[in-house]
């Protein structure tokens, strides 16, 4: 009995003390890859930008001084309407003397039109030539003095003028910034290359206006073909037609736009 009892006890103290055999840990299951095909997720919020859907920075194509200036900021003007006049002598000048040429010329042309005898048709036809190329003259000078009226290429609002009464211009400088207020629109301004091609024309877009806070619905009208750079990103400007302008909307207000695809 006591031989059984020691052979139990160390027998034991064997097991307690072996190592212990290490367990091997299951494996963890492979991470998902997504695949190419399945479609995007909807975009995270984009910064914007409210703007006119029109707007446009008018110049004259000639230099003078402004002698005529017909609206005033915060006006609204027509497709067609004057806007500001600047001096031309010399488009003045040019079109008085194309105006005598052609009064010289069907003078001329009417003396070779009177029923008499021997006139030969060839004066008659040089007269008429004549008279052809003194109207086409007077045409270009005329056409050529419309540039010193500026005049609204859209209906709009006269946003800024940059020049008074007096000033002299140059060529291609701007003295007025015209837009259409009636007409505004989101431009997203970090659209990220990253993004771009998950987003087409036609898709949904709702866009939060932080000085309203509002939604409004809209959807992709156009999506800039070229990129630009913005903190060291490359980003498309995408543009968002809304379905509904609200009257107290702004341009230059912040929104953030969320693209849904479809």
């Amino acid at each position: 009995m006591k031989k059984q009892s020691w052979l139990l006890l160390l027998l034991l103290l064997i097991v307690s003390c072996s190592p212990a055999v290490p367990t091997s840990p299951s494996p963890e299951a492979p991470a998902a890859i997504p695949d190419a095909d399945s479609p995007t997720a909807d975009t995270d919020e984009i910064e914007g930008i409210v703007v006119p859907a029109q707007q446009a920075q008018l110049s004259f194509l000639l230099s003078g001084s402004i002698i005529e200036i017909t609206v005033a900021e915060g006006d609204t003007v027509q497709a067609g309407d004057k806007l500001m006049v600047v001096s031309a002598a010399n488009l003045d000048s040019a079109v008085l003397a194309a105006e005598a040429s052609l009064r010289a010329a069907v003078a001329d042309l009417q003396y070779w039109l009177l029923p008499r005898k021997n006139k030969p048709h060839e004066r008659r036809w040089l007269a008429e030539a004549r008279v052809a190329a003194a109207e086409a003259v007077l045409a270009t000078t005329l056409e050529a003095q419309k540039q010193a009226v500026l005049v609204a290429p859209f209906d709009a609002t006269v946003i800024e003028i940059d020049v008074a009464p007096g000033e002299v211009v140059n060529p291609g400088q701007r003295v007025i910034l015209l837009a259409d207020l009636g007409n505004l629109e989101i431009k997203t301004i970090d659209l990220s290359e990253r993004v771009v091609p998950n987003i087409e024309i036609g898709h949904l877009a709702i866009v939060y206006i932080e000085a309203l806070d509002t939604k409004l619905n809209g959807q992709v009208t156009a999506i800039s073909p070229i990129s630009s750079a913005s903190g060291g990103d490359v980003v498309y400007t995408t543009t968002i037609q809304l379905d509904e302008i609200p009257n107290d909307l702004r341009w230059g207000m912040s929104t953030t736009v969320e693209i849904h695809a479809e």
